[in-house]
């Protein structure tokens, strides 16, 4: 499977994360909502765990006189004439109330948080990649598997939703949360703080080690997830071929391993996890151990009371479950790294077509092709097209024949800027390609492919695929001109008939007429077509040349073709070997030339008196 192209963007962790945090800038406002909620929500806990301590120390007070009085929390301490009882019943009324305040808060914050990553970062997010995507060249497509695309618009996508949701929102209560505890604590007692919190640099260089050894991990398993979909993605367009050839066990067992490849992987990581997590956990037990053994010390001694020491008890607990939770965020952030930099590979693909600072707009072109001394060069350093030299004429219709590889449908793409030439230039009305304006080059050009794609709508939806507003009477005058009306008349629901996925319920040469008259409904002044008869039986590719016949009437017409069929239908034949113009010409005078198209026509005639045929003139064949 091809690797995917690295594209420039920050490869380190600092410059990935920096590059998270400013596209969560975007969402400023909605993630200061969380965070306000987030520390309404700790004080109110904080607050209701030191009104707990409190009412131990009443309680104590009342039963054993002597013992330190209670110390109420932000010195809200009440009449000293108040009895023990009403005093419980008040602390018990406040917490109650904070306990629905909290209820209440708690459900407003998931509410925020929901709204937030699921309905914006993640859909606008997986937006912009695949706008990115359609304005990348075809050279990004043929250097990436499509499983990679899939797996980055879909599953890396979502790793970046849980940067969002599990380290920075999570990450910043996380902090928010120690910090308001530990200036609890401190304020508490410092000495017990500092001896309970010494063990904290261990935690540290334990979280740094993890993070460091767990990112390649990460690393290789998007790539495994990446061989997995493309098994999948192959399995399922290939299903005809691996049944007709008999390979289901093959192709299960290819599908087990790299999902046997994955899962373990998986299981590595797993372990690595399960590793991490509870040597945390002790080390925060052990924070615990410092607090029975110092701070019962500190009771008996009267420094503390015994409901500060439970409100401190309660405070550390919840300080080691935060700093236990760090190994939740730094997992979520190793996985959110991996997924960033998958995507913003995509974000910062260069657009290698683009228009140019003052492009020109040209609403309808004439239709002239001029190539000067074009070359085309591949990322490999490979040459596919070399110092071609030719000029179409408005309303000409030109055949390009040549073996395969000889980069017939590379010169296709260069016209309406599916990549640009290397050397040279493509000229269209006398203006370079690269000058003129892309969308508005592209609407003055219809293509129709080999295997044309057609979408699961309805027909006249398809026809209309490049002008959705076209009314109905241009949708089916375009089935006329490609003689395709006749047939959709025929379906059960004419053109509101619903084509099953790739017009599977079509023959091929009426998928080929569909295509013809969607590239023809804007009328464009050029009309490419890559080989349309190549894969149709000799019925069929009557057909679909008559279609030809009718779509290219008035228009500069380029058709690759192997076929003397469709040859012979041109006003000039130019003929391509290895990328460089061989020969051009008529048929007739290529025919007299007796070169490679000579040899071409004479593999395809069946005997000596059918080669006399394809030689004789156009007018009497």
């Amino acid at each position: 499977m091809p690797e995917p192209r690295a594209a420039p963007g920050p490869s380190d962790g600092v410059g990935l994360v920096a590059r998270l945090l400013r596209l969560s800038l975007v969402y400023r406002r909605e993630c200061l909502e969380v965070f306000a909620l987030q520390v309404v929500l700790l004080g109110l806990g904080v607050f209701g765990l030191g009104l707990s301590g409190v009412a131990v120390d009443v309680i104590r007070a009342a039963l054993e006189p002597g013992t330190p009085a209670p110390r109420w929390p932000l010195g809200l301490a009440p009449r000293a004439d108040l009895q023990p009882t009403a005093l419980l019943f008040g602390i018990g009324g406040a917490v109650l109330v904070m306990a629905l305040l909290r209820a209440w808060l708690s459900y407003s914050y998931q509410v925020l948080i929901g709204r937030l990553v699921h309905l914006k970062v993640v859909p606008e997010l997986r937006t912009r990649v695949f706008d990115k995507l359609q304005r990348l060249s075809f050279r990004f497509f043929d250097e990436n598997a499509t499983g990679s695309i899939i797996n980055r618009v879909t599953g890396d996508v979502q790793s970046l939703r849980s940067f969002v949701d599990g380290v920075l929102l999570q990450g910043a209560i996380m902090l928010i949360s120690l910090t308001l505890y530990l200036v609890y604590m401190l304020r508490t007692n410092v000495a017990l703080t500092l001896a309970c919190l010494g063990l904290a640099p261990v935690l540290w260089l334990v979280t740094t080690r993890f993070s460091r050894r767990i990112r390649p991990a990460y690393a290789e398993s998007r790539r495994l997830s990446d061989r997995l979909i493309l098994a999948l993605t192959e399995g399922i367009r290939g299903m005809l071929v691996i049944k007709v050839f008999g390979r289901e066990a093959d192709e299960l067992a290819r599908f087990r391993d790299r999902n046997h490849d994955l899962g373990r992987q998986q299981r590595d990581i797993f372990r690595r996890v399960s590793r991490y997590s509870p040597t945390i956990n002790f080390i925060s037990q052990l924070n615990v151990a410092t607090l029975l053994i110092y701070g019962g010390h500190l009771v008996a001694r009267s420094v503390l009371s015994l409901g500060e020491l439970i409100v401190f008890a309660g405070l550390l607990q919840q300080f080691s479950a935060q700093v236990s939770s760090m190994s939740v965020v730094v997992n979520t952030l190793q996985q959110s790294l991996t997924g960033a930099r998958r995507v913003f590979e995509v974000l910062d693909a260069p657009l290698e077509v683009a228009n140019a600072p003052h492009a020109m707009t040209r609403p309808r072109l004439q239709g002239s092709i001029r190539f000067e001394s074009v070359g085309f060069r591949y990322a490999s350093g490979e040459d596919a097209l070399s110092e071609l030299d030719f000029e179409i004429r408005p309303g000409e219709c030109v055949a390009i024949l040549g073996a395969t590889g000889s980069g017939k449908s590379t010169l296709l793409g260069l016209i309406p800027r599916f990549f640009d030439a290397s050397a040279g230039r493509v000229l269209v009305d006398g203006i370079d390609v690269r000058d003129l304006e892309l969308d508005g080059l592209r609407k003055n050009v219809g293509l129709v492919f080999q295997e044309s794609l057609l979408f699961r709508t309805s027909v006249a939806e398809n026809i209309a695929f490049g002008d959705a507003s076209a009314s109905r009477e241009r949708i089916e005058r375009a089935a006329r001109v490609a003689g395709a009306d006749a047939f959709v008349r025929t379906l059960p629901n004419g053109y509101e008939q619903v084509l099953e996925e790739s017009g599977a319920n079509l023959s091929g040469g009426q998928r080929q007429r569909l295509a013809i008259a969607r590239a023809i409904l804007t009328d464009p002044p050029i009309l490419l077509l890559d080989d349309p008869t190549t894969a149709v039986d000799a019925k069929t590719e009557g057909e679909v040349l008559e279609a030809i016949d009718g779509a290219r009437e008035g228009r500069t017409t380029i058709i690759v073709a192997n076929r003397m069929a469709t040859l012979r239908r041109a006003d000039r034949i130019l003929v391509l070997r290895d990328g460089r113009l061989v020969e051009q010409g008529s048929h007739e005078e290529l025919m007299l030339h007796r070169g490679l198209y000579f040899r071409t026509a004479a593999l395809q005639a069946p005997d000596a008196e059918s080669l006399k045929l394809l030689a004789a003139p156009r007018e009497s064949a």
